[in-house]
């Protein structure tokens, strides 16, 4: 399993219009949602919104057995949802997805990563 993590800050004045677009996921357009994250192999979504003095930022969190694989296919997919998706990202971030094709890399195998910190609650560990 593989992840990636969007920190995109909310373009000014668009905080109510990312949380309307946050229920539509949810709501009215639920049901394409789930048809284009299970098509694209998204496993998991997460979004968060993030409100400090110096804005508020969109927090999102992508798991797939291959997140590159997943965006790329977010990206050039020609799907009603998916260009939907896209244009309300440029519309509430200002930035085009398909500028982070750029930026994809493949995963390192695990003998190339150094893990330096792990933590995970495990219920009654006697830690609490």
């Amino acid at each position: 399993m593989s992840g990636l993590v969007l920190t995109l800050p909310i373009a000014s004045g668009k905080v109510e219009a990312w949380r309307r677009f946050c229920q539509e996921l949810s709501g009215s357009q639920l049901q394409m949602y789930i048809n284009s994250r299970r098509r694209l192999g998204v496993t998991s979504e997460r979004m968060a919104l993030v409100e400090n003095g110096f804005g508020a930022t969109a927090v999102t969190t992508l798991e797939a057995a291959d997140i590159s694989q997943v965006v790329n296919r977010m990206i050039s997919s020609d799907y009603p949802f998916d260009r939907w998706y896209r244009e309300r990202m440029l519309d509430l971030h200002g930035i085009q997805l398909a500028g982070y094709q750029d930026f994809l890399q493949p995963a390192l195998p695990a003998q190339n990563q150094e893990l330096l910190f792990e933590w995970t609650f495990i219920s009654g560990d006697g830690g609490f």
